[in-house]
């Protein structure tokens, strides 16, 4: 007897979503982080307010 499991496209597609949203949110945090330090080094510039 040959039981087939159902459900593998679906298990196939919350696969790749769940590698996506992992990259976008591992993106999402070197951008925050970069921003930020290019924010920290704006602050500090002789360039002061103007440099935006």
């Amino acid at each position: 007897m040959n039981n087939k499991v159902r459900g593998g496209g679906l298990r196939l597609a919350g696969l790749i979503c769940g590698i996506v949203a992992t990259a976008c949110g591992i993106t999402a945090v070197v951008l925050s982080a970069v921003g930020l330090r290019q924010a920290h080094l704006c602050k500090h510039c002789k360039k002061g307010a103007e440099f935006q």
